[in-house]
């Protein structure tokens, strides 16, 4: 029993002094508290938020979302991750898991935006541009995400405030108006006070003018065409003037310009391109190299660890190239809508041989997706990236938004010129005109993740697929977000204004 007393007071004298040693402050501990100290530290911030567009939750599910279902991407039907088959047949509900994770990749971008606008106003800068062009920029990364959100989900809860991660529970859905009031609020200032350069992984002002004028053609043209939850756009002619505005300022910026050649822009290894307003990159985005990336395994053919020769379309020789899984090529019945001169159908269809020479072409009948081939010495590494936002888009969002003007002629033509096609006939009607930019949008852009939105904004999903399908207009929320979130209270099963 005395043994037993010694032992209890042992005890309690070695558990009162690791009490007091787990007391001490840690050393050396950065948290935001104490890292935003210096103008570099924003600039650290500022990457790291860049850098969530790369972060698998956001970026392969985005993938899965925008290129499935529209009919434009086709896939092996053995290719089932990520919900790739319930997006193909439009059969995803509030469960699904990757609408979930891009919804919280998108947060993830947001939240490290907020956490750099939070804290840059208690640094001391060496000029109050800088400090203004690195507030610019992560606006511009906060509205970007809630573009996707709202064009996604419809009413999103909004946050700007990285201070409090209670807010994450405790937010209810923001009105679509609401949302696009940020967003605007945030571009406006990123366009007034980023200035113009051209950095691979970067946003500087003309992004933010591309990305305006694309919001308003969304609000412009889903107002006109009776897209359900934006009848509170009050102008839509306001906002087509707009569009043309902010994208007319990017092609005549001197920074940023069609390339000469369809070819000139893809494949992506192609880091001296007009044409990238914005793009992702693994690098430090410091410079103009896209970094390694394993993007173009998802659009190569399988080779299993082994090389493969194509046409390479810029040079026009036969290349190596190494293999990948072949999950996404371009849809044959696509592929058959363009012209035969249509210069595009290189990027969409290679044929791919056994060796340098051009022998032994292969049988395959996919359509590999050139746009995304990388230059590459190994497998699984590439430096091929992709383009959120591209002057080309702003070129036909320019065309749609004048419509039948000498300057909306002008704008798609120099698309169709270069693509080795003839002008459009002068003198369409309206209807026809903008019919034709839809059109053109789909050859130019395809497989670049514009479709479904373009469908959404114009109501054209359902004819465009070829039957009713749930949700439309928007996607549902996700159940698990709407569970955690003690302030929504919303039905799932009635978010798709069928």
């Amino acid at each position: 029993m005395k043994n037993l007393k010694y032992l209890i007071y042992l005890t309690t004298f070695i558990a009162a002094i690791s009490c007091s040693e787990l007391e001490e402050a840690p050393h050396g501990f950065l948290a935001n508290d104490n890292f935003y100290s210096t103008e570099e530290n924003v600039y650290s911030g500022l990457q790291y938020a860049y850098r969530a567009s790369q972060e698998a939750n956001f970026y392969y599910r985005w993938m899965n979302i925008a290129l499935l279902g529209t009919g434009t991407t086709d896939t092996k039907p053995s290719f089932t991750q990520r919900n790739a088959t319930e997006f193909r047949q439009w059969t995803f509900t509030s469960a699904t898991e990757a609408l979930r994770e891009f919804f919280a990749g998108c947060y993830t971008g947001i939240s490290r935006a907020n956490t750099v606008l939070d804290n840059t106003d208690k640094i001391e800068f060496s000029s109050e541009s800088l400090k203004n062009q690195y507030i610019g920029e992560a606006k511009f990364i906060r509205a970007f995400y809630y573009f996707y959100l709202v064009r996604l989900y419809g009413e999103v809860p909004v946050y700007t405030d990285a201070k409090n991660p209670n807010v994450t529970y405790e937010t209810p859905v923001s009105t679509i108006e609401a949302v696009y009031d940020l967003i605007l609020d945030d571009l406006t200032f990123a366009a007034q006070n980023v200035p113009s350069f051209s950095i691979r992984g970067r946003a500087d002002g003309n992004a933010a003018k591309g990305l305006l004028s694309k919001v308003y053609l969304h609000l412009a043209s889903s107002k006109e065409y009776g897209v359900p939850k934006y009848d509170w756009v009050s102008d839509q002619s306001q906002m087509y003037s707009q569009a043309a505005l902010y994208s007319s300022q990017v092609l005549s910026s001197g920074i940023f310009d069609l390339d000469t050649s369809i070819l000139n822009t893809f494949p992506d290894n192609n880091p001296a391109s007009m044409e990238k307003l914005f793009v992702w990159s693994s690098n430090p985005a410091t410079n103009n190299s896209t970094g390694m990336t394993s993007l173009h395994t998802m659009f190569s053919p399988y080779t299993w660890y082994s090389q493969f020769y194509t046409n390479e379309p810029i040079s026009g020789t036969i290349k190596p190239y190494w293999g990948g899984w072949t999950v996404m090529w371009y849809h044959s019945d696509k592929l058959a809508t363009h012209h035969q001169d249509d210069l595009r159908r290189e990027l969409y269809s290679s044929m791919t041989y056994g060796n340098s020479s051009g022998a032994n072409p292969s049988s395959r009948t996919e359509n590999y997706n050139m746009k995304y081939f990388a230059n590459t010495q190994s497998f699984y590494s590439g430096d091929t990236s992709w383009p959120w936002l591209r002057t080309s888009d702003i070129a036909l969002v320019h065309a749609e938004a004048v419509g039948p003007t000498a300057e909306g002629y002008a704008s798609i033509n120099k698309i169709r010129n270069r693509a080795g096609l003839a002008d459009l006939t002068p003198g369409m009607s309206r209807n026809d005109f903008v019919s034709a930019v839809w059109q053109e949008r789909e050859w130019e852009l395809a497989m670049e993740g514009h479709l479904l939105f373009d469908l959404r904004r114009t109501k054209r999903v359902d004819s465009y697929v070829g039957s009713q399908v749930n949700f439309p207009y928007f996607h549902p929320l996700p159940q698990r977000e709407v569970d955690l979130n003690n302030a929504i209270e919303l039905d799932p099963n009635k978010q798709s204004l069928r």
